[in-house]
């Protein structure tokens, strides 16, 4: 996962100025690097260090919404009506306020199952607004010809995905590594689709903030 990541980071800073909407994929990409440093941290880190564990849980429930901002905005820029537009920016800040409410109630105490389940189910509204304008609109450019047709799908799937594993993991006992495992599969599929939208040039939109 460490591999991908890293390739998918420099792919990202070589094509940094192919496509504007595409250039927050690299500020995502570091920022996961640097929360997978945290996490090897950890990991040869003695078991009772609290700092350690602090530091881990921060940077995990900081990713969580930072993902979930980078990809709202990402889709944002794809949404031209002005009231799906609308929608989304809600969407996005009450997600975030409860994020923080779910992360501060349960700390230190492991906060993240809830909270990724809350970043599947509120991604569904901007996903679903992003295909209703584009089966509904005129833009005759081929699926494969749009970056943001790779993003919004890879998204979609990597949520789907994520919900479903995240709740394997804690409700599958001595299973739950193996979900774990799926899941790291089902992210590096998700930098893959997200370089490959690289390879469809920019699209055209009307973004407006």
């Amino acid at each position: 996962m460490i591999l991908t990541i890293l390739i998918a980071f420099i792919f990202s800073l070589r094509h940094y100025g192919r496509d504007p909407a595409l250039r927050i994929l690299s500020y995502y990409f570091a920022f996961f690097l640097l929360s997978m440093g945290v996490e090897f941290y950890l990991y040869i880190s003695p078991r009772d260090d609290r700092f350690a564990n602090d530091l881990a849980s921060i940077c995990f429930g900081a990713l969580v919404i930072f993902e979930f901002c980078v990809f709202s905005l990402l889709i944002l820029h794809y949404i031209t009506g002005p009231g799906r537009r609308l929608a989304i920016k809600l969407n996005t800040v009450i997600f975030f306020l409860v994020e923080i409410f779910l992360y501060f109630r349960e700390f230190p105490r492991n906060p993240f199952f809830w909270m990724g389940l809350l970043e599947a189910g509120a991604l569904v509204p901007p996903c679903v607004l992003y295909y209703y304008e584009l089966f509904t609109g005129m833009n005759t450019t081929a699926l494969k010809d749009r970056p943001s047709f790779w993003v919004v799908t890879a998204i979609v799937c990597q949520g789907a995905c994520n919900a479903f594993l995240t709740a394997s993991r804690k409700y599958t006992g001595r299973f739950g590594d193996g979900a774990y495992v799926f899941g790291i599969l089902f992210y590096c599929i998700l930098f893959v689709v997200f370089m490959r939208a690289y390879r469809s040039g920019p699209e055209e939109t009307r973004l407006r903030f």
